[in-house]
């Protein structure tokens, strides 16, 4: 019995003293949602002459101890760091030697999180030392404008011979910035910068092409004694995309269609049936498709069609040639083997919907444009002859544009008035698909114009350096019921968009130095400059009949 005792007796004690080693926050309270923030650091920012082989930080409360491995940057780099936490300071020891009448500079970034929570760091948190009398005084601060900017890295190259390669070359000073999108360097050298904004996926400072976002600058910074701050660097982050579509999946659905899965949406303005073709490595023997078309507006899957049965003893691919994403990168060939189906094909195509871009399926009678869907590929030689459009009774002129086989655009070329209603049919006894199915009915909708009162509208001026240039104006929709809008500044610096959907809105504008209409992200290999822009602080809320006017961009 004594034995048991002196046995439990032993783990009670165990178990005490590795609750106390534990980083644990007392419990109970309130639910925390403030963010922890660095009440003290050693050394302070600007110390000189520093010969410790310590670091020491005091945080607002209780940190995760693993997150701020990968949140502290040290620039020279300074390498087997070792954590020692107490409460809710840490010190970072190390054994390397520093270099020298050197400038360091940390960055506690905000990938901190606290340990209640998993709130982070609001901003990073940097400061600068010296092993010498003197201090590099150099800064560069700027913002990352992003939906969600916190956690993205800032990487600065210093030119020597000629600038390091990001996707070689880890950088010698790193920043991070918060959840406002604003970074700040100091305790930078003179000389010659590029800084870069990367979103890591895998978080080894490098960047990755086609995995990481980037943001290029706009130019590149040069600190002297005499300019040793730059202020106002700002990024928009893109993903370059260098891969060509693939196919990564083929079924074949019935005896006549065949759904192909791609690696990401294809450009259907540049893709026909002609594109693919069956091909029987048996029997040598080629099948043309019918019909091309998306099968699902939100997926990268495409239908082709065939009339032709295939044989059940062949050995089947399809192949398709010259086939672009919307990024512009093509593949010349591909093939996917698939296995056949018997099944008939029994269903008729049928119209499926209409989208006109607005509520209800209203129709703008300034620019009446809808498009239609059908269940299936459909022959569109008698398709116009099978639709007709009704304004006041009598049929209206519109224009028929094939988007795939299974989608069309109509372009109603009379003029229509706001509050009216419109008489759109389709006889389905005038199309069929590859086979030769076909339905007996009439489709009838019946689509109201729009009134006017339900847009809203924004106007302003353009007050920066560079207005001689010539400046495009972008309205960016942040929720699901907006768009982006586009529009050039005027001559006498001032900007209008009018018949804008309500909703909430972001307004920047950028400089159009390649005169593309479009904003250049820049690169990084090889290197480009982005296009300079500017952002409007605030979230405009547009509603409709209530335009919002006066707003002023400025540097």
């Amino acid at each position: 019995m004594n034995y048991l005792l002196r046995i439990f007796a032993l783990i009670s004690i165990s178990l005490f003293l590795i609750q106390c080693a534990n980083q644990l926050p007392p419990p109970g309270g309130p639910i925390d949602n403030e963010p922890p923030e660095v009440l003290e650091v050693y050394p302070q920012n600007g110390t000189l002459n520093f010969s410790d082989d310590y670091f020491e930080f005091t945080f607002s409360e209780y940190i995760d101890k693993f997150s701020i491995m990968d949140a502290l940057f040290i620039s020279p780099e300074i390498n087997r760091l070792e954590y020692d936490w107490s409460g809710t300071s840490v010190e970072v020891t190390f054994d390397d030697t520093l270099n020298e009448n050197t400038t360091y500079t940390v960055s506690i970034g905000s990938n901190i999180q606290d340990l209640n929570n998993r709130n982070s760091l609001a901003k990073a948190v940097n400061f600068a030392f010296s092993t010498g009398s003197q201090l590099d005084v150099g800064e560069i601060s700027g913002k990352v404008y992003d939906k969600d900017p916190n956690g993205v890295m800032i990487f600065a190259y210093m030119k020597k011979d000629s600038f390091d390669n990001p996707i070689l070359v880890k950088p010698k000073n790193v920043s991070q910035v918060g959840e406002n999108g604003e970074f700040w360097f100091l305790g930078l050298a003179n000389g010659k910068y590029r800084i870069f904004a990367v979103k890591e996926e895998n978080k080894n400072r490098i960047y990755n092409v086609g995995e990481d976002f980037y943001g290029a600058p706009f130019k590149e910074i040069t600190l002297t004694d005499s300019s040793s701050k730059f202020e106002g660097l700002t990024f928009r982050l893109a993903k370059e995309d260098t891969l060509p579509p693939y196919m990564t999946n083929i079924t074949m659905t019935d005896r006549n269609h065949i759904l192909i899965e791609y690696s990401e949406n294809i450009d259907s303005s540049k893709v026909s049936k002609d594109n693919f073709f069956i091909v029987d490595s048996i029997n040598q023997k080629i099948t043309n498709t019918k019909y091309f078309f998306q099968s699902n507006q939100n997926k990268p899957e495409y239908f082709i069609t065939i009339t032709d049965s295939l044989d059940q003893d062949g050995n089947y691919f399809v192949v398709a040639r010259n086939i672009f994403d919307r990024s512009g990168n093509e593949l010349e060939t591909d093939s996917y083997q698939f296995v056949i189906s018997s099944a008939p094909d029994t269903l008729s195509p049928s119209f499926k919907r209409i989208e006109t871009g607005y509520d209800q399926n209203k129709l703008d009678y300034d620019n009446p444009t809808f498009k239609i869907f059908f269940s299936d590929g459909i022959s569109s030689e008698n398709l116009s002859e099978a639709i007709s459009i009704k304004y006041k009774n009598k049929n209206n002129s519109f224009d028929l544009i094939k988007v795939d086989d299974a989608q069309y655009q109509i372009n109603i070329l009379n003029k229509l008035k706001p509050s009216r209603n419109l008489e759109f049919n389709i006889n389905n006894e005038k199309i069929w698909d590859a086979v030769g199915n076909q339905l007996d009915s009439v489709n009838t909708i019946n689509i109201e114009t729009l009134s006017g009162r339900e847009f809203s509208g924004v106007s302003g001026q353009i007050s920066i350096q560079d207005t001689n240039k010539s400046i495009v104006v972008v309205l960016e929709g942040i929720d699901n019921r907006s768009q982006n809008y586009f529009t050039s500044m005027n001559s006498d610096k001032s900007f209008s968009l009018e018949r804008i959907l309500p909703g909430n809105y972001l307004i920047w504008c950028f400089i159009d130095s390649d005169k593309t209409g479009e904003f250049n992200f820049g690169s990084i290999e090889p290197f480009g400059f982005a296009e300079k822009f500017y952002t409007y602080p605030d979230t405009l809320k547009l509603r409709a009949r209530w335009p919002v006017r006066d707003v002023l961009i400025t540097d």
